[in-house]
């Protein structure tokens, strides 16, 4: 079985997101390390200004990532495909 998970990187000023299929369930962050790392890695990023606003004294940066059964995420909610939206 494969899942497929959305992923969004935000810094203070830039923003990124992208989509994985993997074999094995993510459950930790650990876990989805070595696919961003993969992603990274590659010259075709699409980085986009970052309008959110946040302070943090810790991290210059955070990740976030949901699971996607049907569809991509959009609006941080995973939309899946009814007979209204066909």
């Amino acid at each position: 079985m494969k899942y497929k998970y959305l992923i969004k990187i935000f810094t203070k000023v830039l923003q990124t997101k992208f989509e994985i299929e993997v074999d094995k369930e993510i459950n930790t962050v650990e876990e989805l390390h070595p696919h961003i790392i993969d992603f990274l890695g590659k010259s075709d990023i699409d980085w986009e200004q970052n309008d959110l606003q946040y302070n943090s004294t810790e991290n210059d940066f955070y990740i976030t990532y949901e699971e996607v059964t049907n569809g991509s995420g959009q609006h941080g909610t995973v939309r899946q495909e009814t007979e209204t939206r066909v």
